[in-house]
């Protein structure tokens, strides 16, 4: 029987040079159902990119296990499976905006008929109008927005986001959470995204990994019970209960075993 699941397993990992009593993930334990949108949230340096890079296939670990619907996370890469939207766009500064977003389907040979439009692609995160600008020509929230449109262009099985948002303004980060939450509605993609904002992570979320203080370990998951497609009841009283129970849990998490100088995230 095929599973269904990314399933993390006694996962440790410990960098050369590293302090082998106090790795940077230990002994890790996670599921992630597919389709489900899953955020990681924690102190800087807990191990939620790291995690994810492991689970991406970009980084190789010490103990445990990791598999990706029946693969390993190597075969899903190879196979490419995989998107990843890092913080920064990383976008092809000689291509302009719809040719950066066909691109994986281009050089993705997986992707053949399943590939997602780009036009269409380009309408969902409201960048119609900006198809042949290059680059330079756009600001960070747009060049974002870009990003994550060519992510989802091949419908990977598996999308991987690091901190995506972090360096933009509030309000161009919450409208990027919109656009976000559209293309992942439509396609049900699996996601796993790391994040420091709690409200993002109610915003976005099925589940809520709170990670304590490195060494990383997971502290508690948090279901979030509001209804899809998201709403009003992210900034109603539900919502605000959901902020406070994960601002609660990091708390814990962080008078469990963190350093004095570790910052709660807001």
């Amino acid at each position: 029987m095929t599973s269904e699941r990314i399933e993390v397993r006694g996962l440790t990992k410990i960098y050369e040079g590293g302090d082998p009593h106090r790795p940077t993930l230990d002994r890790i334990d996670l599921d992630v159902p597919r389709g489900q949108f899953v955020s990681l949230i924690g102190p800087s340096g807990c191990g939620k990119s790291t995690l994810v890079r492991v689970v991406a296939g970009l980084e190789d670990y010490d103990e445990g296990a990791v598999t990706v619907f029946d693969a390993t996370p190597r075969q899903m890469c190879a196979a490419k499976a995989v998107g990843f939207v890092p913080q920064t766009p990383a976008l092809l500064p000689w291509l302009n905006v719809r040719r950066n977003v066909s691109l994986p389907a281009r050089v993705n040979r997986r992707a053949g008929k399943g590939a997602e439009h780009p036009d269409e692609l380009l309408r969902m995160v409201g960048l119609e109008d900006a198809a042949r600008k290059y680059p330079h020509e756009l600001s960070g929230g747009m060049c974002q927005r870009v990003a994550i449109a060519r992510a989802f262009g091949t419908r990977p099985d598996l999308l991987l986001m690091d901190e995506p948002f972090s360096a933009l303004d509030e309000f161009t980060r919450e409208a990027l959470q919109w656009h976000l939450l559209r293309l992942w509605e439509r396609m049900s993609t699996t996601v796993l995204f790391v994040t420091h904002s709690v409200r993002e992570a109610v915003t976005l979320s099925d589940r809520i990994v709170v990670m304590s203080a490195r060494p990383g370990r997971v502290h508690e998951v948090i279901p979030v019970d509001l209804p899809r497609p998201r709403g009003d009841e992210v900034t109603g009283p539900r919502g605000h209960a959901l902020e406070d129970r994960v601002r609660a849990s990091l708390l814990g998490a962080w008078e469990s075993g963190a350093a004095p100088d570790d910052l709660i995230p807001q």
